[in-house]
């Protein structure tokens, strides 16, 4: 368990993709890997404390947790990530879930001294790769991506 977000950790979230790999096999259940980075936690900590990050991922924790259905599973996965295993879901309805939480997001973190803050989400179902471990990587890879254009977008925005 992650201590600070109360939350499986990176380990257990690979080995439940493992787990859930197997029965998927006998099911054929679609599932969906969202992939969650709290952007610019860094700055949150050199403008306003440690606390204020710390305090920020814990309402990310809150946000996709209350954002979730309780046979969805989720868990810490890098110091600012969070993964999610979303069951019996297609990519259409993961995308609308992803809306969703963004938004559950911004209503947690709009009292917060380093708001607004966002978060990049990264999607791929279990139809793309042949195993969730790769699922997983998928939705990484286009978390990443969303993040750079945001980034992009803002250097951009501000040097205007």
């Amino acid at each position: 368990m992650d201590p600070l977000a109360d939350l499986p950790d990176a380990e257990s979230f690979a080995e439940l993709l493992t787990r859930e790999e197997l029965r998927r096999s006998r099911t054929g259940e679609l599932l969906v890997v969202a992939v969650i980075d709290l952007d610019g936690i860094r700055t949150i900590n050199a403008r306003h404390g440690a606390s204020a990050g710390t305090d920020m991922l814990r309402r990310c924790a809150e946000a996709v947790r209350s954002a979730i259905r309780t046979v969805d599973e989720v868990a810490r996965t890098g110091p600012d990530d969070f993964s999610v295993l979303l069951h019996a879901t297609d990519s259409r309805s993961a995308h609308v879930w992803a809306e969703r939480f963004e938004e559950s997001f911004e209503t947690w973190a709009r009292d917060h001294p380093a708001a607004p803050v966002t978060c990049s989400v990264g999607l791929a179902d279990s139809d793309e790769a042949p195993t969730l471990l790769e699922v997983a990587v998928r939705a990484r890879k286009r978390m990443e991506v969303v993040q750079t254009v945001r980034k992009l977008r803002r250097a951009r925005e501000g040097g205007s």
